[in-house]
């Protein structure tokens, strides 16, 4: 389940006023899922604590997956500070497929190309391509 969905649905509110993911859609065919990403922290039960202010934890979540997908680097270096985690999110604890690590790996480092601020992340997916918002600037009131 998505971390945050009031928020993504007001990213898709906005994304459909714009015309956004119709284009997408038109040129792509119909979107099938959703990710998010989020700062999280390093759940405890990993016993891993790390004290420097540069590492950053991050959790993607999915609309068509109850586990969230953990990563902890370090923003400057990008040098990974932890493996990857999973974090069941109910009883059906459902493991996300490989090829759904490398993409939440793909956005979260192309996102922090652009910054802190482009966290969170809103991904629409389908089996050909994505449309991915970086940060809340879509939101902004003008």
């Amino acid at each position: 389940m998505l971390e945050n969905e009031a928020l993504f649905d007001e990213v898709v509110d906005e994304l459909k006023k714009r015309g956004s993911i119709q284009d997408f859609e038109e040129k792509y065919g119909k979107i099938t899922g959703r990710m998010m990403i989020t700062e999280t922290e390093i759940p405890e039960e990993l016993g891993i604590e790390i004290n420097d202010p540069d590492v950053h934890s991050f959790k993607a979540t999915f609309d068509f997956y109850n586990t969230a997908i953990g990563l902890a680097l370090n923003v400057k270096t990008r040098e990974t500070a932890t493996k990857f985690w999973l974090t069941p999110q109910d009883d059906r604890n459902d493991v996300p497929t490989n090829s759904w690590f490398e993409f939440f790996a793909m956005i979260l480092m192309e996102a922090l190309d652009e910054g802190m601020d482009s966290i969170p992340t809103f991904s629409f997916v389908n089996d050909s391509s994505d449309l991915t918002i970086s940060g809340l600037g879509l939101l902004e009131k003008k």
